[in-house]
């Protein structure tokens, strides 16, 4: 009725060895994989005796499946797919106890096409991830096995920080530009030596509670590291309790703008505090002026330059003192890629990502680091950027023009942004993603940014969050931008639609969005504060 198109074959041609209940598979691989590659769904039907819960020919089935992106609908329920203690096969696979064949075509009509596009994307990472090589393979069938057990895995790949010895100067002043706080009080500036924050294994132990966040989240966004594959645990963002302040706010006092905040982010543990992760190249003064803004900033830990240039600091240099560590890190080369290297001197959950001509008031950066403390999985930034389909040239364009939709915020052009979990991200980023993409950075010095926000876009399913109505920034008396040359616009086009094609679709998610600071500057007593929630 539907005029729906099934390939049904009642011939086969070499038949395949197979169980005696079992439909046999028929032809070679390529034969069944280009009927696949046209097929939204592909039915596996279990083998008829019900003793039987896997077979050599239904797993061929479902991996060739999962390979070219077909549904597999599962036609028996008694089946037991790989892995079915760790991996939510629902999320791939459509699966139809055999007594209910006869409404199965009124089922796979019922799905939408969000559903299904959502299902395949899952069912390609599975195969990736789990099953595409025999290094997968057997790195799943050890996790699997440490999982069972409790067994740590192995920690993340950490870049080594190679420092580069330099001279402290003066003790950094005030910056007039700085002196736009009033008299909002953005949190104690810790004089006390810092307490120790613990460094967790990955995976050590997780509750139900964790496993119920995790199989809540979207579909195997934190399943990307290849030696720790089942792991069903959230990155650390399952250690803190509620909404991400992480710990109970303590009640008392007089009131005042985040107050309440201030005492729940921990105190002076390094853990809950922020890392600034500055990226600079040949521009000594303005370094030095942008190091000295950051003294007295409220929750820093410490500042990682990247120090990009081949050529050293100058030995007469003075960097400011600030009262935090500065960590000048040597680089092997000249790349924009080395902004996001995890290196092991980053010991807090957040990081701040920035250029060393971005001028960023305090209370500024600590509103944004705020609504990351809400939304750890997302990158917080001011510049918001999106992307939109050029009808006439069938391509993707990059756009930086004022617009009430975004689905991009800059990470490092003259703002910030806060990964995920310490180094999660700058590890996928340096060890996950594919290397084509890094290789493009390198080619066109450029296009970092939008590196990131593809990645985490593909990871978790969400818009970044753009902060406050701030479109760009300017840093005046600074050199020449790359964003002001007229190739900068054209190379990011390239970049954009390089990008759709190595990842197989458009990751980048439109967002109308924005958060902007209305209480972080208005002082109310406890006793007159009213919360609204919407459930």
């Amino acid at each position: 009725i539907h005029l729906d198109q099934v390939l049904v074959e009642f011939t086969c041609k070499n038949p395949q060895p197979s169980l005696p209940t079992e439909w046999a598979l028929c032809g070679g691989r390529e034969e069944r994989l280009e009927v696949l590659k046209a097929s939204t769904f592909a039915l596996v039907i279990a083998p008829g005796d019900g003793q039987v819960v896997a077979s050599a020919g239904c797993g061929m089935r479902l991996f060739e499946a999962l390979e070219v992106g077909a549904i597999p609908v599962l036609l028996g329920d008694h089946f037991k797919l790989p892995y079915h203690q760790f991996i939510r096969w629902s999320e791939a696979a459509i699966i139809v106890p055999k007594p209910r064949v006869t409404e199965l075509h009124f089922l796979l009509r019922s799905l939408s096409d969000n559903d299904m596009l959502a299902m395949r994307r899952q069912g390609r990472f599975l195969w990736e991830t789990y099953f595409s090589t025999s290094e997968n393979a057997l790195n799943t069938i050890l996790a699997s096995i440490r999982t069972s057990v409790q067994v740590p895995a192995a920690p993340i790949k950490e870049e080594p920080a190679q420092e580069i010895p330099h001279k402290a100067g003066k003790l950094a002043g005030t910056d007039a530009n700085l002196a736009d706080n009033g008299d909002l009080d953005l949190g104690p500036v810790e004089t006390e030596p810092p307490y120790a924050s613990p460094r967790f294994l990955r995976n050590f132990t997780y509750t139900a509670a964790d496993t119920y966040r995790t199989w809540n989240r979207a579909p195997g966004p934190f399943h990307l590291f290849p030696h720790t594959p089942l792991d069903p645990v959230l990155p650390s963002e399952a250690k803190f309790l509620g909404s991400g302040t992480g710990f109970r706010p303590i009640g008392g006092g007089t009131g005042g703008s985040g107050k309440e905040f201030q005492a729940a982010l921990g105190g002076n543990m390094p853990r809950e505090q922020f890392t600034v992760v500055m990226l600079t190249y040949e521009r000594e003064e303005v370094l030095m002026n942008s190091l000295e803004r950051l003294n007295g900033l409220p929750y820093l830990n410490k500042v990682v330059v990247v120090w990009n240039s081949p050529k050293p600091p100058s030995d007469d240099l003075l960097w400011p003192d600030i009262g935090l560590p500065i960590v000048v890190v040597r680089t092997e080369k000249n790349s924009l890629n080395n902004r996001f290297l995890p290196w092991d001197a980053v010991e807090t959950e957040a990081i701040l990502s920035i250029d060393d001509d971005a001028h960023l008031r305090h209370d500024e950066i600590m509103f944004g680091f705020r609504v990351w403390r809400e939304a750890r999985d997302r990158i917080v930034g001011f510049p918001g950027r999106y992307h939109a389909w050029d009808v006439n040239h069938q391509s993707w364009l990059y756009n930086s023009n004022y617009s009430c939709e975004l689905s991009m915020v800059l990470t490092g052009a003259k703002t910030f942004h806060y990964p995920d979990t310490r180094t999660y991200y700058a590890y996928l980023y340096s060890y996950v993603m594919p290397q084509a993409i890094r290789d493009m950075v390198d080619e066109y010095i450029n296009c970092e940014d939008i590196a990131m926000n593809f990645l985490v876009s593909h990871i978790t399913r969400k818009p970044p969050i753009k902060v406050t109505s701030r479109w760009t920034f300017r840093c005046p008396g600074c050199p020449q931008a790359l964003s002001h040359d007229d190739s900068h616009f054209h190379e990011r086009h390239k970049c954009i639609n390089f990008f759709v094609k190595v990842y197989g679709y458009m990751p980048l998610l439109y967002t109308q969005f924005r958060v902007d600071s209305v209480l972080f500057k208005t002082r109310l007593p406890h006793d007159k504060t009213k919360c609204f929630k919407f459930i």
